[in-house]
């Protein structure tokens, strides 16, 4: 596991939330992805928003978001930042919270 998705998991608790317009596929708004301790933290999250998507969040474990596969298919995205339990600021709509980096070419 790179040192990258090192940070990544020791960052994130085992299980987080991502949004989702599809059921399955992660939403982002590239470069960033935006990712949540908790269920309630991704639904309010969709709501400050305001996207025209029905946003709802969906689980996964925080060793999965950090695999191989789940490093590449952030990559394919072209994401590049990782948002963890971000907030939008009401008065700016400016979203604010802890950024991780993805490094390009890192792997697990």
């Amino acid at each position: 596991m790179s040192n990258g998705a090192e940070a990544i998991l020791t960052a994130l608790p085992a299980r987080v939330y991502y949004l989702t317009a599809s059921g399955k596929d992660l939403w982002c708004r590239r470069p960033y992805t935006f990712v949540f301790s908790t269920s309630r933290a991704a639904e309010r999250f969709a709501t400050q928003l305001g996207t025209d998507l029905e946003l709802v969040p969906i689980a996964i474990s925080t060793t999965d978001l950090v695999s191989a596969d789940g490093l590449e298919a952030l990559r394919q995205q072209a994401v590049t930042r990782i948002f963890v339990d971000p907030e939008v600021d009401a008065a700016s709509g400016d979203v604010h919270g802890k950024i991780l980096r993805l490094e390009a070419g890192a792997s697990a």
